[in-house]
C-alpha cells in the first residue's frame, strides 16, 4: 500500500507541472486570439483634403475629419470616428482615419464630413455628401471643401456668392433629367418652397399646386408623399407627372451659390433649380 502511494505521488509530481504549463498556454492563446479579434475590426480610411481658394489659413487652424452614420434622416448623424490634423503642411492634407468596423451595419449609409476651423470658427466644409466606402479598395479619397462666406483674399478671384438657404427660398425649376424645364399651364414656372414650419414643401408642378413633407439631415433630403390639386390642363400635365415622380426619388442635395441640384438614389443629378428672390 505504501509503495502504491509513493508511485501515485511520483506520477502527480510529474503530471502537475505539465498540466499547469498546458493551462498557461491555453489561457495565453485565448487572450491572444481575443486581442487579434479586436485588432482585426479596426480599419482605415485614407484620403486627402483640398480647397481651390487662393488663401492661407491662420496658424491655429485645424482640419477635422468625421466618419458618420447618416442612415437615419430623422436624427442627427452618429459619429463613428474622428481625427484631427494640423494645417501647416497643406493643402492638400493627407489623412488616415481609423474606425471600428464592428460598429457598422450591413445596410447602413456612411459618409465623411470635413470641417476646417480656427478658434472655433468654421472656415471650410464639404458641401456635398462624401460616401465613405464607395471608392475602389485602396484608392484614397479626394475631398474638396468650400469656403464658408467671407472673401478668398485674391482680388483676381472674387469670392463667390454665398450659398442660398435650402429652406424659405423660392426655387425655380430650370432642368429636369438633363433637359431644360418648360413653363407650365398659364406660362407659369415650376417651383417649390421648403418651409421650416413642420418641414413642409409646397409649389407649382406644371398644372396643379402640390404640397407635402420632407426630411433633412445635413445634405440628405427626402420628400414624403406629395399631394396635388386635381385640375386638368391642356398643357403641362406630362411634365408635371414626371416632375413629381422624380421628386419622390430624391435622396440628397447640393447648393452652390444660387443653384440647387437634387440627386436620386443612384446619385444621379435629376433636378436643377435656381433661387429667385422676391421683391
Amino acid at each position: 500500500m505504501q509503495m502504491i502511494t509513493k508511485r501515485n505521488n511520483k506520477t502527480l509530481s510529474i503530471l502537475l507541472p505539465m498540466l499547469l504549463a498546458l493551462a498557461f498556454l491555453f489561457i495565453t492563446n485565448a487572450d491572444a486570439s481575443s486581442m487579434n479579434t479586436e485588432t482585426n475590426t479596426m480599419k482605415t480610411i485614407k484620403g486627402s483634403i483640398f480647397y481651390r481658394e487662393h488663401m492661407q489659413l491662420p496658424a491655429n487652424a485645424e482640419v477635422k475629419v468625421y466618419l458618420e452614420d447618416v442612415s437615419r434622416m430623422d436624427v442627427a448623424a452618429d459619429v463613428i470616428a474622428t481625427t484631427l490634423l494640423g494645417t501647416e503642411n497643406g493643402p492638400p492634407w493627407d489623412f488616415s482615419l481609423q474606425y471600428d468596423s464592428a460598429r457598422l451595419q450591413e445596410n447602413g449609409r456612411y459618409g465623411l464630413r470635413v470641417r476646417i476651423e480656427a478658434e472655433g470658427k468654421l472656415m471650410f466644409i464639404n458641401t456635398s455628401h462624401i460616401p465613405a466606402f464607395d471608392q475602389e479598395s485602396g484608392t484614397p479619397l479626394k475631398i474638396l471643401v468650400s469656403l464658408v462666406g467671407g472673401k478668398s483674399g485674391d482680388e483676381n478671384h472674387p469670392a463667390p456668392k454665398p450659398d442660398s438657404s435650402l429652406t424659405n427660398t423660392y426655387w425655380k425649376l430650370t432642368e429636369l433629367d438633363g433637359q431644360p424645364a418648360l413653363l407650365g399651364a398659364g406660362q407659369k414656372e415650376l417651383h417649390m418652397i421648403l418651409t421650416t414650419s413642420e418641414n413642409r414643401v409646397r409649389g407649382f408642378s406644371g398644372c396643379n399646386q402640390f404640397t407635402g413633407t420632407y426630411e433633412l439631415n445635413y445634405d440628405l433630403l427626402q420628400f414624403g408623399p406629395l399631394a396635388a390639386t386635381m385640375m386638368a390642363c391642356m398643357e403641362g400635365m406630362e411634365q408635371e407627372q414626371h416632375f413629381l415622380k422624380v421628386l419622390g426619388s430624391i435622396t440628397r442635395f447640393t447648393i452652390k451659390g444660387e443653384s440647387l441640384t437634387l440627386h436620386n438614389t443612384e446619385d444621379q443629378l435629376t433636378l436643377r433649380f435656381e433661387a429667385v428672390y422676391l421683391k
